[in-house]
């Protein structure tokens, strides 16, 4: 018998072992974790309109709000929706342990998204930190899935769309001297409110 068969440790290629991407052991990649994201969120969105149609909250018909907040929260609906936002952000923490691992980090780093500030630095070091290149404590890199690169390539242009379709508004109403001042733009904003 030979080492080499024996042994993954001399062998010349390296197994890949199953990867559960909504496990928080594993790694990933900047577009993999940007991919998770999206999915999380665009779920979670479907998931809280099926559930405010389904108590009512939100009428197909009148395309109106029934603003009975309190009295929702009151009942067992509430518990549906801090079930379902149990669940998102347990999701967000899965991801963004899985993108720490992927910098040789420890996972309980999260617990910095608490204190405010530096919750901001850690989210652009989570999307903007390179990962290791190779092997690290927490295993190989994942190769990201081709539906996890066209979702977060899709969300990273939407992102960047949207950023500048709202400086041009707040541009063109300054230039037509609808706005003048930042406070202005805060007043007019929230006047609704």
């Amino acid at each position: 018998m030979n080492p080499q068969d024996s042994s993954p440790f001399f062998s010349s290629s390296q197994m890949q072992s199953a990867d559960n991407p909504l496990s928080a052991a594993g790694r990933f990649g900047r577009l993999s974790a940007i991919g998770w994201y999206g999915f999380i969120h665009l779920v979670t969105f479907f998931a809280l309109f099926a559930f405010n149609l389904a108590i009512g909250l939100f009428n197909l018909n009148t395309r109106s709000l029934n603003y009975d907040f309190i009295q929702l929260f009151n009942s067992l609906a509430g518990l549906g929706f801090i079930v379902i936002m149990v669940v998102y952000f347990y999701f967000l923490m899965v991801v963004s342990v899985r993108r720490l691992h992927d910098m040789n980090r420890g996972g309980w780093l999260i617990i910095l998204f608490i204190i405010p500030l530096l919750n901001v630095f850690l989210g652009l070091y989570l999307m903007f930190g390179s990962g290791t290149a190779g092997i690290n404590r927490y295993g190989l890199p994942r190769d990201t899935a081709i539906w996890e690169k066209i979702l977060a390539w899709l969300i990273i242009i939407m992102t960047v769309l949207s950023l500048l379709a709202s400086g041009s508004f707040v541009s063109y109403m300054m230039d037509t001297t609808e706005l003048k001042t930042p406070q202005e733009v805060i007043q007019k904003g929230t006047e609704y409110f």
